[in-house]
């Protein structure tokens, strides 16, 4: 049975039917997820900063930029073949072989690395936006079923009056009645609050300036639809997390920073270029030394290598430090997707018993009470508690309901499903 449980993956799972409602007054959770994805500035600032660490491998793999030395002698020195009146030098480090390639390499590694952060970020600013949304929606029909009761406490208050007015009935029907309702007023004020909260906090993922806009649209969501076996859900999660991502380039990039501390063990260069300007002078052409050139070439003797073993060493730990911490993330996202899809499943069920059984037997237990209070065969207490049960119901329902959309939209971003920006690109 565990192995057939079923998980909700995809953009389908928040399709929603835009004639289904007026879209001038209606909030559509993926035009706010791109308007997310769009306008965070948080994201912004982390996708220019692995924009901006994409350029530096033209800045390491460069050549170090040469030396040029003039040396001007005010009292010529005279040599056998003229004045020397000055030296001109030009200098050209050149590290050995290989090196700039890895420095190149490790460059794209974090550039790559810093790519899949931002990826992380907006997974995370997605997952948020939908359990705004879905708050929103909740404390939207919990307010709307608030205000039912309210009018059918209306009802009940006159017709409680009627009756006792006529001896029928008592008065503690109708206090019992205005008790209801002053107690659903406060519920009221609490459910105002908490719409706020989450109008405000969505205002905030959307960087939008204030909510007011927000809270004057309607939110509508619908059950998911796609699903996945279990079994594929742990295997495409481990396959599409951009946190196993950013640790396997980790990885990599320790992997060739170790390979770069070996190359320290190899010398570096410099190859140099002088010229000597010599005067001219009565000797003949044959002992003339003007126009002379040196070509010299050093060598840079990596003599202390106590610090290039320690290097070496470093490297290598970072690179079982990001194995470690891959394997640990790896199994995690196994027990989690596994958690995510066992408790999908029971708020899939508790729906199901919701809309099969539980509220059913409800309204028909209401529609009784109400003929039997009709008739006289029953108080307005009883009445009362029928209503109030429905009432209850239906309140329960619409927390399981956010619930499961909540805990869909956490298996989605366990999954490592791209965000819907990310998708449109792709296709």
């Amino acid at each position: 049975m565990a192995a057939l449980l079923i998980c909700v993956v995809c953009r389908p799972i928040y399709a929603q039917n835009p004639a289904a409602y007026d879209t001038t007054t209606a909030l559509r959770l993926d035009d706010l997820v791109r308007e997310a994805l769009r306008n965070n500035l948080r994201l912004s600032a982390d996708r220019l900063s692995a924009e901006a660490l994409r350029t530096r491998r033209q800045q390491v793999t460069a050549l170090p930029d040469p030396f040029a030395m003039v040396t001007y002698q005010p009292f010529p020195v005279f040599t056998a073949r003229g004045f020397q009146r000055s030296q001109w030098r030009l200098e050209q480090d050149v590290p050995f072989p290989g090196k700039r390639g890895l420095q190149g390499a490790l460059a794209d590694y974090a550039a790559e690395a810093a790519g899949y952060e931002a990826n992380v970020f907006a997974q995370d600013l997605v997952f948020e936006v939908r359990q705004a949304y879905f708050e929103l929606y909740r404390t939207q029909e919990q307010q709307r079923l608030v205000e039912a009761f309210q009018e059918q406490l209306s009802d009940f208050v006159t017709s409680a009056t009627a009756r006792y007015e006529v001896g029928e009935g008592t008065q503690q029907d109708i206090l019992k009645a205005q008790l209801e309702r002053n107690t659903l007023d406060r519920l009221g004020l609490d459910l105002a609050q908490r719409k706020r909260s989450a109008a405000e906090t969505l205002a905030r993922l959307l960087s939008r300036p204030d909510a007011t806009a927000l809270l004057a649209k309607t939110v509508r969501v619908e059950r998911p639809e796609a699903m996945l076996p279990a079994a594929e859900a742990k295997n495409r999660a481990l396959v599409q997390r951009p946190e196993v991502h950013v640790l396997e380039t980790t990885a990599r990039q320790a992997q060739s920073q170790m390979a770069l501390a070996r190359k320290a063990f190899l010398p570096d260069f410099t190859f140099g270029l002088t010229y000597f300007d010599i005067g001219a002078s009565d000797l003949t052409p044959t002992m003339t030394g003007r126009d002379a050139l040196a070509v010299q070439v050093m060598v840079k003797i990596p003599l202390w290598q106590g610090k290039l073993r320690s290097n070496v060493e470093e490297a290598r730990l970072r690179r079982r430090e990001a194995e470690a911490r891959l394997q640990d993330l790896q199994t995690e996202i196994r027990a989690q997707t596994s958690d995510l899809v066992s408790r999908l499943d029971i708020e899939r069920r508790t729906l199901i018993l919701y809309e099969e059984t539980l509220i059913p037997q409800a309204e028909t237990t209401l529609e009784a009470s109400l003929s039997a209070y009709t008739t006289g065969e029953t108080d307005f207490l009883n009445l009362l508690d029928a209503e109030r049960m429905l009432f209850t119901l239906r309140m329960g329902y619409q927390d399981s309901l956010v619930r499961y959309l909540k805990m869909a939209a956490a298996l989605e971003r366990a999954l490592g499903t791209a965000p819907p920006e990310a998708r449109d690109g792709e296709e």
